[in-house]
């Protein structure tokens, strides 16, 4: 699925939907004909300010439609394109299903129990036919023998098949385990591309606005002409920073369209969670999840039951077993002997299977130790992130609780004492600036929560509920 670092390019390849997949319920669009209240402006401006008020930096609510006034490149590009509304969990099931490594991971283990079935059954007869001509008949002419495998190679061989089988199952939840944070991941980054851009966008519309009111009262005189030459400036810079976030909204959202076989326009709305949704976790008993679901522990485990279950095999392989015979030994045209008889078969070794069965114990024992340190890692990595989730949401909280709303009023102090002539154009620039680093740190530490709480769930193997009851149905399939 890996190490704890994020990535943010790693994708699954995108297919089309395997028919042996369960159809693709239609997915959730939002009508682009009416405005929530959190994709808008929540201030008001004061009473006494020619400004408009800046919005509270709040995420894109879940569900939502797009507001009338939305960024172009979050629009549709044909009459009639509907956004395609995403959560974590859905993005997670959209990607699965388009994803080559899933369904190979499937026909992997659909491959090891047609192995199981195939070891458990009896081995097949040997029928020999090795006639000698001679003058007048045939002598030892037909052999039908059946191997009995009362030696225990019949249930070594299926424990055999049984342990690849579950190895087989740990390797594709490692990988499914992997392709959840992946898809997370670029989620969030889609989320935070957008949330990014409504801000810029609302940035530079303000910033605009003064820049106009600056250029009316130097027209009239009541300024100096520096001060529209600065207005423009940080107007120019607000239309640079908007069009940064709009290349990397769009570079973002084409990576998700293309999991999904979409155009890679095509619009999509994602949003980042609420801080109210990032618990904390409890330490011990998300050890005990994580030692438990993990599909790296599992695979290990496998790996070591696998050499064992090898070792039964060569050793069920050296013991005498019994074989039915049917066996005609002559053909004449006047006489046939034959009979039944039973075989005792002897094995030999001169150091083969010992060596091999020696082999198959020491990788195994190799094998535990390597249990033993990945279920160490995983607990380290479970501390890990738990760590960065209660950090990160500390962080944001300290932002959401004075510091946006402190800047946002010394922005629009600053606004008003400039309409009222008693501060200058550097004040309200300085407030601006200010205002627009604050947001974009709590954007950043929003993201960055948000991001955590993907690698928590990471780290305790956490898997969408509705996906795995779909992957439990295809597994059910006969």
């Amino acid at each position: 699925m890996p190490a704890t670092n994020t990535p943010t390019t790693n994708t699954p390849n995108a297919a089309p939907a395997s028919p042996a997949l369960p159809a693709e319920p239609a997915p959730s669009y939002a009508p682009s004909n009416t405005t929530p209240s959190s994709l808008t402006s929540s201030g008001s401006a004061a009473s006494t300010s020619p400004l408009p008020a800046l919005a509270a930096p709040s995420p894109n609510a879940l569900g939502q439609p797009l507001p009338a006034a939305a960024p172009a490149s979050l629009r549709p590009r044909t009459p009639g394109a509907l956004p395609l509304v995403l959560t974590p969990d859905s993005a997670v099931i959209l990607a699965a299903r388009r994803s080559l490594g899933s369904l190979a991971a499937l026909r992997d283990i659909f491959a090891a129990r047609a192995g199981v079935k195939s070891a458990a059954a009896l081995s097949p007869p040997v029928f020999t036919i090795g006639p000698a001509f001679q003058t007048g008949g045939t002598t030892d002419g037909f052999l039908f023998e059946q191997p009995l495998e009362l030696n225990g190679t019949r249930g070594a061989r299926t424990q055999v098949a049984r342990a690849q089988l579950r190895l087989t199952q740990a390797q594709a939840l490692t990988q499914l385990q992997a392709l959840v944070f992946t898809a997370r991941t670029d989620f969030y980054l889609l989320a935070r591309a957008q949330e990014q851009l409504r801000l810029a966008g609302e940035l530079r519309r303000v910033t605009e606005q003064f820049d106009v009111l600056v250029r009316k009262q130097v027209a009239l005189g009541a300024r100096p002409g520096i001060d529209a030459r600065q207005s423009a400036i940080e107007a120019a810079r607000a239309r640079a920073y908007e069009a940064q976030a709009v290349g990397e909204e769009q570079a973002t959202r084409a990576l998700l369209n293309a999991y999904f076989g979409r155009a890679p326009l095509d619009p999509i709305l994602a949003a980042l969670p609420e801080e109210s949704s990032l618990n904390l976790p409890n330490l011990e008993a998300s050890q005990r999840q994580a030692l438990a679901a993990r599909g790296e522990i599992a695979e290990a485990e496998a790996s070591r039951d696998l050499p064992l279950a090898r070792a039964s095999l060569a050793r069920a392989q050296g013991r005498p077993d019994l074989a039915p015979e049917f066996r005609i030994s002559q053909i004449t045209p006047k006489y046939m002997d034959a009979g039944l008889g039973v075989v005792i078969t002897v094995p030999l070794d001169y150091g083969t299977r010992r060596e091999l069965i020696r082999q198959e114990d020491l990788t195994a024992d190799a094998g535990a130790a390597r249990v033993t340190g990945t279920e160490a890692q995983v607990r380290a990595e479970t501390v890990q992130a738990a760590s960065r989730l209660g950090a990160a949401r500390s962080a944001l909280g300290e932002y959401d609780a004075s510091i946006v709303e402190d800047a946002r009023a010394v922005l629009q102090s600053a606004q008003t004492g400039f309409a009222a002539g008693a501060l200058t154009i550097v004040d309200v620039l300085n407030a601006e600036r200010t205002f627009r680093l604050v947001t974009d740190e709590r954007l950043n530490a929003l993201a960055q929560a948000a991001q955590a709480s993907a690698d928590f769930d990471r780290a305790v193997g956490v898997i969408p509920p509705a996906l795995m009851t779909e992957l439990q149905k295809e597994l059910a399939a006969p």
